[in-house]
């Protein structure tokens, strides 16, 4: 049983290094593609009216050298911390619900990219949610050079004090012109542009609890993360519109 553990480990570590190996997180757009994109297509996917928050991963198992019941320790108080986190996080996932920043985040995310000439966007879509099934939709009826889509995710840190927010854009080839350039057989394993940009927001402390924090940050309608979300908005926003004036060379590719 041992060697067997051992080998399913080994065959998942292998498995989780192949992808790190070819699935790239930032993919700077080629000149010869670009001064060839005389439409797109965006889709954007709506933002989730929930807070989620990194777990601090428990190394039990780790520390004591691995084995089943040590890993099973590791999952229940990873498990715990999660619990505690939602429980935490009630009232403040109450004053979310009623944040307005959904137009808004469309509305400024909408403007950047119709300014950004060598897009030449056609139509502004929004939908709830991607997945394969919805790719495959949007690709099937296509009838652009590009589809770029874009999703906006914030979550808070272990520590609940600071808020992280992340937009990701990727644009895929989709008319026959664009995805002979890049040899793409599938839009969707072949992206010709991909980047993310992120911004952070120290969120005031009342406290050295989760559960302070956070009842503090859902007084007053949710005042303090209702404010780091937009401070965190329009920073991205900020980063975004420089990222698409010269796409053909982004840092950290």
């Amino acid at each position: 049983m041992k060697d067997y553990n051992n080998l399913l480990l080994i065959s998942l570590c292998a498995l989780v290094l192949s992808g790190c190996a070819t699935r790239k997180e930032i993919i700077s757009l080629p000149t010869t593609v670009q001064t060839q994109i005389s439409s797109t297509d965006v889709y954007i996917q709506e933002c989730e009216k929930k807070v989620r928050a990194d777990i601090e991963q428990s190394n039990i198992s780790t520390y004591t050298g691995g084995g089943l019941a040590f890993a099973l320790v590791d999952a229940a108080i990873m498990s715990h911390r999660e619990e505690c986190a939602e429980d935490a996080l009630v009232d403040v996932q109450k004053e979310v619900q009623t944040f307005n920043f959904q137009e808004k985040y469309q509305n400024r995310l909408t403007q950047i990219l119709e300014s950004t000439d060598w897009l030449q966007v056609q139509r502004v879509n929004y939908l709830a949610e991607f997945n394969d099934a919805a790719h495959a939709e949007i690709f099937s009826k296509a009838n652009t050079d590009a589809v770029l889509t874009s999703k906006f995710i914030y979550k808070l840190n272990p520590q609940f004090s600071v808020l992280t927010g992340t937009l990701y854009v990727t644009m895929y080839p989709t008319s026959p012109k664009t995805k002979k350039m890049v040899n793409a057989e599938s839009p969707l394993e072949t992206p010709i542009f991909k980047v993310h940009v992120s911004a952070t927001e120290q969120l005031p402390q009342t406290g050295e609890s989760i559960e302070e924090n956070a009842k503090f940050w859902s007084e007053n309608n949710g005042f303090h993360l209702r404010k780091g979300l937009e401070n965190i908005l329009n920073q991205i926003f900020v980063k975004l519109d420089q990222v698409l004036r010269n796409p053909n060379h982004l840092p950290g590719e």
